[in-house]
């Protein structure tokens, strides 16, 4: 800002009421141009970035200033706020002249005026943003300086299982059962085995013990055929295809005697039987004999053979689900390199709207002062607002174009 600084001393004007400094961000840059005044732009050229500065400026009219070999471009031009100064014009400058009351003023120089410095909005970032390029999901914590330097936290959408609280549910099972209850096994379950009350682990396929149950087995008495291991005397009647009903000790049954064989002289002294049950089933032998003067009989009867066996298992199954949840898991907060991005374990992952971070122009800015009352001095000195200096000289763009024909 030498410049400025020797036009002010050359014009004599004291330097107790100025203030300066840089623009670093687009917020900064629009609160300066709307200040209240008008705004003149000295450029050699009109830009889109100038255009577009313009178009920023709501608080009050802008002038263009351009050189005579630039402004003949414009002839035809319907745009009255140009004006043409000879010579050349070596560095863009801004004066933003105050009316009214007051002659403060802004002035601003700099390429900043003419081209793009690539400024965001507010020169400190502490915002959420996205992330691009990673494995999963994930967003960034970005703060610092645009025009300085930024850090990234970076989170990364992880998903994780994890075992629930039990889940009591009951079922019944028919025999023989596999075991297994939904998506989990009983260890150490033997299927023939008769329960009562006994608890035992629920294990996934792949180890992990996700519960316990309780069993209870539901039990049938069932015959299976004929106790040839145990006999009922039975002391009655016995003849020829006779029936006769006996409890050989498991409850009462009906038999048929069938004589086998038999000793006879002048008589028949003895006589043998086999004794059936109503099913045709072998029960045992009998005998029939003389004794003194009566006939006595007797027989060996095997009682029927029952098993106690399971029907049912009664299933009380305490049950851990399988649950996930997800949250943001932090990798680490990290430098932010130029165009974006960010370096996470050697991997580069891209901050999108951070695709032009470390990429401005170099020497592309804007110097502010502000003062008064030397700006509004300054440009009637150099004959922007009626000075001495291009009276009679900076002209209109119409003015000048009739001129040249």
């Amino acid at each position: 800002m030498r410049g400025i600084w020797m036009i002010l001393a050359a014009l004599g004007l004291g330097l107790a009421q100025v203030s300066s400094g840089s623009l670093n961000d687009l917020a900064g840059l629009k609160s300066v141009l709307n200040a209240p005044g008008e705004l003149h732009l000295v450029v050699p050229s009109i830009t889109p970035w100038a255009i577009q500065l313009s178009q920023w400026r709501t608080a009050g009219p802008t002038i263009f200033y351009l050189p005579q070999t630039e402004a003949r471009r414009y002839c035809g031009s319907a745009n009255a706020a140009i004006r043409v100064l000879p010579g050349s014009i070596r560095e863009p400058i801004g004066l933003i002249v105050g009316k009214g009351g007051t002659l403060e003023g802004i002035v601003l120089r700099g390429l900043g005026l003419i081209q793009d410095p690539g400024w965001a909005e507010n020169d400190r970032i502490a915002l959420w943003m996205g992330l691009s390029g990673a494995p999963r999901e994930g967003r960034t914590w970005v703060e610092g300086s645009w025009t300085g330097a930024l850090t990234a936290r970076v989170e990364l959408l992880t998903t994780e299982r994890y075992l629930g609280d039990p889940q009591r549910s009951n079922y019944l099972f028919t025999h023989v059962w596999n075991g297994r209850v939904l998506d989990v096994q009983v260890q150490g379950y033997e299927p023939y085995r008769v329960y009562s009350g006994q608890t035992l682990p629920l294990v996934e396929a792949g180890g992990t013990v996700r519960g316990e149950c309780t069993l209870t087995s539901r039990t049938a008495r069932v015959e299976v055929g004929v106790d040839t291991s145990r006999t009922g005397r039975y002391t009655g009647a016995l003849g020829n295809n006779t029936t006769f009903n006996f409890d050989p000790g498991t409850g009462l049954e009906t038999f048929r005697s069938v004589e086998y064989a038999a000793t006879c002289n002048f008589g028949c002294g003895w006589r043998g039987y086999y004794i059936y049950d109503l099913q045709g089933r072998y029960r045992g032998s009998g005998e029939g004999y003389q004794c003194g003067l009566n006939w006595c009989t007797a027989a060996n009867i095997h009682p029927r053979l029952f098993e106690t066996r399971k029907t049912h298992e009664e299933v009380t199954a305490r049950i851990r689900p399988w649950l996930e949840r997800t949250y943001w898991q932090v990798q680490g907060t990290f430098p932010v390199e130029a165009g974006g991005i960010v370096r996470v374990n050697g991997q580069a992952w891209q901050i999108p709207g951070l695709e032009g971070y470390g990429r401005r122009p170099q020497g592309v800015g804007i110097e502010w002062l502000r003062g008064e009352p030397f700006v509004s001095n300054l440009a009637m000195a150099t004959g922007l607002m009626g000075g001495e200096a291009y009276r009679g000289q900076v002209v209109r763009l119409q003015d000048y174009c009739a001129n040249m024909r």
